[in-house]
């Protein structure tokens, strides 16, 4: 599924508008970027939504790293599962 599909996506649609941002402007920034590139971004975001009193749900997690993944290889994508799931 390509990065636009993602965000046609009712899940996608439902998110509040900031989430939504976050998101793209994540994907956007995480073409061609390593595993270990990203893990900074991702505990970046989670600071700002805390600042602001918002948090990514499961399911909003789960399309998150769905969108930064879609071009990974298998190994990698099990690496950020296993790093995320520490977190």
């Amino acid at each position: 599924m390509q990065q636009q599909d993602f965000f046609s996506t009712p899940e996608f649609m439902r998110l509040h508008p900031l989430k939504q941002q976050i998101m793209k402007e994540l994907a956007a920034g995480s073409r061609n970027a390593s595993v270990e590139s990203m893990i900074p971004k991702i505990m970046s975001i989670n600071k700002e939504l805390n600042r602001r009193n918002l948090n990514f749900t499961k399911s909003e997690s789960r399309l998150m790293i769905n969108i930064l993944t879609q071009d990974m290889s298998p190994a990698e994508k099990q690496k950020i599962d296993m790093i995320l799931s520490l977190m």
